[in-house]
């Protein structure tokens, strides 16, 4: 009988011990669950953060704690938390689902409207501004940054379109494509250079932004850099300064175009190839003279490409060289400039037209005179046979011509006599 009692003791203390390892096991399981609760409502600060916001705008009724209390289990093994990873992003969608579009929907709306951030008062839009940096919401910029608008344009090609620079600078942080181009083949840095947006520009290359990527007509950032601060930065940068266009210009063509002193002095002082051609034969030379602006530097930048070992002969495809041009301009300056750099004032063009026969059909007393003062020749015929002086409309214009071959004349009597007393 003792034996009995002993036995039957012995197996009542083994199923109490059972049960008690086993409330044991489930409250370790449970103790494990709500630190990971709390380390969770500790550490997940933007669901924390997220979930208080929502309650105060009454878009929600439950904390975060909460939330998780809720949906965060063990399986009936007791093992750790199983679905964990997913209640945490159903938490996030939450957030999402509250605050996202209302978000992303007033960054459109400022974009379409060119209205500035500050101008928008709504509470969601507000609260996610001040935690942009944060990953979670930065990955709605980027996401939307893959997006485009009804006429093409990324977003972030919208946004420095528009010069909203808050905007630009919320993409490029998030890691907007800054090399995406549009269907005339511009990229956000193209679109910044042209605006002379020196910050977003800045930005940009700072992003990696490719600064020789060519749009459908072959320019680069470069060609239109009007700002010698960003001509700089792009050129420190790796733009390449000798690349051309469809047409053939290259950023020294466009600079010189401009007359713009520094950013020629610059290209040229990067390498930039002071002789190179487009397709119709014209050099950045060509350009300074044809540019014919009266407040322009452009005897200044004749003298720096001059410097610069720029050839003052070479033709266009029509045969004009840069002084045809100077005359054509009636720019006293440059021609006097072209004829000390050593123009030769005789070339003709492909009809056969001298610099002289330019000026005298143009009326241009003071160009003509300064060209026959530098021995252009009074006999030379274009491809109809006829000289400048056949081409001269005026009676002062033919005067002028009728004076040179009177001193023209002399000139011959006095070398004859010298001849005559030579050989007595």
């Amino acid at each position: 009988m003792k034996k009995i009692y002993v036995a039957v003791w012995f197996m009542f203390g083994l199923q109490s011990m059972s049960m008690q390892a086993a409330q044991d096991s489930l409250q370790n399981v449970e103790n494990g669950r709500q630190a990971m609760i709390n380390n969770s409502v500790k550490n997940l600060t933007y669901l924390t953060q997220g979930f208080d916001f929502l309650r105060t705008q009454n878009l929600v009724d439950i904390s975060f704690h909460d939330f998780l209390e809720q949906h965060v289990s063990h399986d009936e093994d007791g093992n750790k938390n199983m679905n964990f990873d997913q209640v945490i992003l159903d938490a996030e969608d939450v957030l999402t689902k509250n605050m996202k579009d209302t978000f992303l929907k007033t960054l459109d709306t400022s974009l379409q409207n060119w209205k500035n951030l500050d101008q928008c008062n709504s509470q969601v839009f507000l609260y996610v501004m001040q935690n942009k940096d944060d990953n979670f919401y930065r990955f709605w910029l980027y996401a939307w940054s893959k997006t485009t608008a009804e006429d093409g344009k990324t977003q972030l090609y919208r946004a420095i379109f528009k010069y909203n620079l808050e905007i630009a600078r919320m993409l490029i942080a998030a890691g907007a494509d800054v090399n995406t181009q549009n269907e005339d083949g511009w990229t956000p840095l193209y679109r910044a250079v042209f605006n002379n947006n020196t910050e977003i520009a800045r930005m940009l290359i700072a992003a990696s932004a490719d600064v020789n990527i060519q749009n459908k007509c072959g320019y680069t950032p470069l060609h239109h850099g009007n700002s010698v601060e960003i001509a700089r930065m792009l050129i420190n940068a790796g733009a390449d300064v000798n690349i051309q266009n469809e047409c053939g210009y290259t950023a020294l063509h466009q600079a010189a175009l401009k007359n713009n002193l520094e950013i020629v002095s610059m290209l040229i002082d990067a390498g930039a190839d002071v002789n190179t051609q487009n397709k119709d034969g014209w050099t950045p030379l060509h350009y300074v003279v044809m540019s014919n602006n009266s407040k322009s530097n452009n005897p200044k930048v004749a003298h720096i490409l001059i410097s610069a070992c720029a050839d003052v002969n070479i033709s266009d495809e029509s045969g004009y060289t840069p002084l045809h041009y100077a005359v054509l301009g009636n720019d006293k300056k440059l021609v006097k400039i072209l004829i000390i750099a050593g123009a030769d004032v005789n070339t003709q063009n492909k009809d056969g037209w001298t610099p002289l026969h330019k000026a005298a059909l143009n009326n241009y007393i003071q160009i003509v005179e300064i060209l026959i003062t530098a021995q252009a020749h009074l006999n030379i015929q274009n491809e109809d046979g006829k000289t400048a002086e056949l081409a001269a409309r005026t009676p002062e214009m033919k005067e002028i011509f009728a004076q040179a071959r009177e001193k023209q004349h002399e000139k011959m009597d006095v070398q004859s006599m010298v001849k005559i007393i030579k050989i007595d």
